[in-house]
């Protein structure tokens, strides 16, 4: 599996119940990721070619507080990929930057700020697959994920991320 690098993720991660038996992708979104054709710095920022050409996926839902509601805030992800690696830049706009709290913990913390994920179903199953978060200070998390919802947190992938705080948000 290659490895997977990360920009800023700033996708908030529903569960889904089993599915029973049922097709897994009944329901499932699609979105397109193309090929950097040069080296993607992990900087937070969105200023690599590769980030003009990757079309916008912005038909998100909020989760928390309210599970399948409208999005207070706008949130705009990319994706990319070379033969080694998965990259995802994501862009969570927020109208009051200077709020946005910069909270430091270590790994794997769940710090009371602002917490983006992303879940890779890689298994394709709705069941099983790998959760990749961040706070806006940069501290990650990592978890495997199976029978539905239990998190494995001693699993620690290898992966960098890159956060930035500016006067679109984060």
């Amino acid at each position: 599996m290659p490895a997977v690098v990360l920009l800023a993720i700033v996708l908030q991660s529903t569960s889904s119940p089993s599915t029973g038996g049922a097709d897994p992708s009944a329901g499932a979104k699609r979105a397109s990721a193309v090929r950097a054709t040069s080296p993607v710095v992990i900087d937070g920022r969105d200023d690599d070619a590769v980030w003009r050409l990757a079309p916008a996926i912005t038909q998100f839902r909020e989760f928390q507080p309210k599970e399948d509601g409208d999005p207070r805030y706008a949130t705009e992800a990319k994706v990319a990929y070379d033969d080694r690696n998965l990259y995802v830049f994501i862009r969570a706009f927020d109208p009051h930057p200077d709020s946005i709290l910069k909270l430091l913990a270590r790994r794997d913390v769940r710090a009371a700020t602002d917490q983006l994920k992303i879940m890779i179903d890689s298994y394709h199953d709705r069941r099983n697959g790998f959760e990749f978060a961040v706070n806006p200070a940069g501290v990650k998390r990592d978890y495997a994920i199976y029978n539905d919802n239990q998190e494995d947190d001693a699993w620690d992938a290898v992966w960098d991320v890159a956060t930035q705080v500016d006067s679109l948000g984060w």
